[in-house]
């Protein structure tokens, strides 16, 4: 394995515990149009963006009005977000990687907005070399495309990468980039698909500098 120039973040689930409030959201911007998903359509929706999802729906659900459901979800869940506890482990890790002078970067498929909000509240203002967000790929995990760019920004061959995930999508773009990733599963993306994972972290309080000692 080549030494690790660059430690790489998704947001929701790693830095904030949003994946619960994404979930929520769905459910109930789903159900004021009279759609009650079931939990095999509740995976196709967690980790995913929903202008990645919305076919499905359309295909499956007659009348089923995305516009409207988007906006109704965004308003949930943004309301949610500003008050999501913050992972204090991932936060304490970024701040020790900043000491020993590790270039970092934040990839999400959420918004830059709301992306820049939670660094700001989280206190990592001006740490991550690079933020990458749903604005600046075509295609969101899990094809590779954002972590990719990121390794472009960053000038670092992906192979010397490793990506901090939460949800099996994100473990897949992180792997087809070619990149090391380490999963940090939560309750919500649990029984989500980790085979592909180069370690799987199953308690955040895992998360320290020590873990990647033999890798930086």
């Amino acid at each position: 394995m080549n030494k690790i120039k660059a430690v790489i973040f998704d947001r929701d689930g790693v830095i904030v515990d949003s994946e619960p409030i994404n979930l929520d959201s769905a459910i109930k911007a789903f159900k004021q149009q009279g759609i009650e998903i079931t939990d095999q359509e509740k995976k196709i929706i967690i980790g995913t963006h929903p202008v990645d999802y919305q076919k499905v729906f359309e295909q499956k659900y007659d009348g089923f009005d995305f516009i409207k459901y988007r906006q109704y979800k965004v308003e949930i869940y943004l309301h949610g977000l500003r008050k999501a506890e913050l992972f204090q482990e991932t936060l304490d890790l970024i701040k020790e990687l900043e000491q020993k002078n590790i270039t970092m970067a934040l990839v999400t498929s959420s918004l830059r907005d709301s992306t820049l909000e939670v660094v700001k509240r989280a206190g990592l203002d001006n740490i991550f070399q690079t933020i990458i967000t749903f604005e600046d790929c075509d295609e969101r995990k899990p094809a590779p495309d954002c972590y990719l760019l990121a390794a472009e920004r960053l000038n670092i061959n992906p192979q010397e990468c490793l990506v901090f995930e939460d949800s099996g999508v994100g473990v897949q773009a992180a792997k087809k980039a070619g990149m090391t990733c380490y999963a940090t599963p939560n309750p919500i993306t649990a029984d989500q698909d980790f085979s592909l994972a180069d370690k799987i972290i199953k308690d955040k309080a895992g998360l320290s500098i020590e873990l990647l000692e033999s890798l930086l």
